[in-house]
């Protein structure tokens, strides 16, 4: 390139530096031409004729690979190329492989519009091989990328191993130390299985341990794996203490190839929290069942679904009451058969779920009502029992409001006739 050229070049286009080219163009857009700045001897020379037509029986002499050809031609369309961002705006690119002697490479296409006259006229199209540069790059991306993963690994488990299962050979890596290559465990799979099997696990857990980490289940397992999946096992160790260890056994698909990764963590603090939630589940199940024997009526009210479940309850109540599950309407069946008219507004008016879900709190933990229940036989002279219906708070949500409670009743006719008729008012 003489120095007209390179000072036309430099002019043109001042960052360009023009020895990472492989060819430069100077495009004049209206004419459908271009003028050679730079070109290398083994590429591509333009000749005299259509620039476009040129490129697009370019792209299809098998240069470029197949799979780039169409992109290739759409993008150096004349009408595309006029379509060049102006002076002072970014270049439009494209990447495309092209065939070399080793094989094809990444090269990069870039319409920089003229910025000496400004015109999307004419442009500046430059060729560059980028096949290193975005090898480089990826490898520097999936650096970071495996550099974020070890993190997020290292904050959640303890130990992978990565299974090989076409030899049978893993490699056993503790994530809670800096990684170091000569700290890599290489050993067999299968003994390493048999050593946890005799040492680690405990007897109770060996079978479920054995058929989802053995080496003729990981490969039976990875001939279903499509693009990826995962199992979990769970077991406890041979130890006076009991410790939980959770093992991801994780499939993912390469190619011809599925690679096994095992992530392992300690769960023993997760799996002590369940285990008092589920005992705590089921005390609170066992002391409402031992007080129910204490109630003649005993239901588990939802308040914020309207809706209850009977724990105890006389069998003609129940006979009444049907299949109903809205606790309101409840109310309202039991009130009209078993309450005494006098008193049934009072019933329902206290036990209301609006009235429950406004009163009950921590500070006033139930709220109770008396009422005269109709003989069971009702003739001339017989009397009415006296029965005391307590909601208890038993779960309450946001802002202390009341989600479910515990509704009993008793029978207080004795204390009624005792106290002159005068109840008192303790909760039950």
């Amino acid at each position: 390139m003489d120095n007209t050229n390179q000072e036309k070049l430099l002019n043109t286009v001042p960052e360009i530096r023009a020895y990472t080219y492989r060819k430069l163009l100077h495009a004049d857009l209206v004419e459908d031409r271009c003028e050679v700045l730079i070109s290398d001897p083994d590429g591509w020379q333009p000749e005299d004729g259509s620039l476009t037509g040129q490129l697009a029986d370019f792209a299809r002499s098998g240069a470029i690979h197949p799979e780039d050809v169409e992109r290739f031609i759409s993008f150096t369309r004349l009408e595309q190329l006029r379509a060049a961002p102006r002076a002072g705006q970014e270049a439009r690119t494209l990447t495309y492989r092209r065939q070399a002697p080793e094989g094809y490479r990444w090269n990069l296409m870039e319409v920089i519009p003229d910025q000496k006259t400004g015109q999307a006229q004419s442009a500046i199209l430059c060729f560059k091989d980028v096949h290193d540069a975005l090898r480089e790059g990826l490898q520097l991306a999936r650096n970071k990328r495996d550099m974020q993963m070890a993190a997020i690994l290292k904050c959640r488990y303890q130990m992978l191993n990565t299974v090989y299962l076409d030899s049978g050979m893993c490699e056993r890596i503790d994530l809670r130390q800096d990684y170091d290559p000569d700290k890599v465990l290489t050993g067999d799979y299968g003994l390493y299985i048999q050593n946890a099997l005799e040492r680690f696990v405990h007897p109770d857990d060996a079978e479920l341990f054995r058929s989802t980490l053995s080496l003729e289940h990981l490969r039976k397992t990875a001939e279903t794996i499509k693009d990826y999946g995962e199992e979990v096992c769970q077991y406890r160790l041979q130890s006076e203490a009991v410790r939980w260890i959770e093992l991801h056994v994780l499939y993912g698909r390469q190619g011809d190839q599925v690679m096994v990764n095992i992530l392992g963590q300690d769960i023993t603090e997760n799996k002590l929290q369940e285990a008092a939630k589920l005992q705590a589940l089921e005390d609170r199940a066992y002391m409402i069942t031992s007080l129910s024997s204490l109630f003649f009526s005993t239901y588990y009210i939802d308040l914020g679904q309207d809706s209850f479940r009977a724990v105890t309850q006389q069998r003609r109540v129940g006979d009444v009451l049907g299949d109903e599950i809205n606790f309101t309407a409840a109310l309202r069946l039991y009130a009209n058969h078993f309450i005494h008219p006098d008193d049934r507004e009072n019933y329902l008016s206290v036990m209301d779920v609006q009235n429950l879900r406004e009163n009950l709190r921590w500070w006033t933990p139930y709220v109770a009502v008396e009422y005269r229940k109709l003989p069971e036989v009702p003739t001339d002279g017989a009397e009415c029992s006296w029965v005391r219906a307590t909601a208890v708070l038993a779960r309450t949500g946001a802002d202390d409001i009341p989600r479910t409670a515990v509704y009993v009743a008793r029978d207080i006719t004795r204390e009624m006739n005792e106290s002159g008729g005068v109840s008192g008012r303790g909760p039950f």
